[in-house]
């Protein structure tokens, strides 16, 4: 419940504000994301694990490109870090690990494009690089993107 309303909080206030975000949430990983405009050829991205402690949050930050960009679906790219924000109060280390992304936002409706079906894969590696994974992401998002700049972005 306390997740959902996060949720709700997040796509009403960027509505509100016309901000130029994407949230996205994937509910097999417990993961809300909240991204730049993710029409643009560059765009950034942050998630959080939203199960997890709030004294041991997991986060992640990356710089994305759409290195193809169609009405129907973007295909992108991406590498970052994940990370700790609370790493102080638990005296633990600021940096997890990193990782890289590839995906596709599909848009399946054509009057509603800016609800997006999210596919990523990304593998991961810790920080001493001695081990990690390939991580799966299936979500939904929406980008709150304003009509007038729909047309801009594809310059």
């Amino acid at each position: 419940m306390k997740n959902n309303l996060i949720i709700i909080a997040l796509f009403m206030v960027a509505h509100s504000v016309s901000a130029q975000v994407a949230v996205s949430y994937f509910p097999l990983q417990s993961t809300l994301s909240v991204a730049s405009n993710t029409e643009f050829l560059v765009w950034a991205d942050c998630k959080l694990e939203t199960n997890t402690a709030y004294t041991n949050l997991s986060m992640e930050f990356s710089p994305k490109v759409n290195f193809r960009r169609g009405e129907i679906a973007n295909y992108y790219v991406g590498a970052g870090v994940n990370f700790d924000p609370t790493f102080a109060y638990n005296e633990t280390p600021f940096t997890n690990g990193f990782f890289a992304d590839l995906g596709t936002r599909i848009k399946p409706f054509a009057k509603a494009r800016n609800i997006q079906l999210v596919l990523e894969l990304s593998p991961y590696v810790n920080k001493a690089w001695s081990g990690g994974n390939l991580r799966s992401r299936l979500g939904l998002a929406w980008n709150f993107a304003r009509s007038k700049d729909k047309a801009d972005q594809k310059k």
